[in-house]
């Protein structure tokens, strides 16, 4: 891949739904992004930047566990990546 080209959000998507499903818990997604459970969860409840209240509208609660689309997550890393 050239420098600068950004990944593609389809292909990321898809690799993410290979590895954790469709809907990634916030267990997956802190671990996907090299953080604590615990610390994602602050993050979320305190959002300082872009990135982080993107990762917030994008979660979807099922019953009392908060769930988040893979092809949203895909999205938000991808648009977080420097140009």
């Amino acid at each position: 891949m050239l420098d600068n080209e950004l990944p593609d959000p389809t292909i990321l998507a898809g690799d993410l739904s290979e590895r954790y499903g469709l809907l990634m818990s916030q267990t997956q997604l802190a671990q996907l992004l090299g953080r604590s459970t615990g610390g994602l969860r602050y993050s979320l409840c305190y959002p300082c930047d872009a990135q982080t209240r993107a990762l917030k509208a994008c979660g979807r609660k099922i019953g009392r566990r908060v769930y988040y689309p893979a092809t949203e997550i895909a999205r938000i890393i991808i648009q977080g990546c420097p140009e």
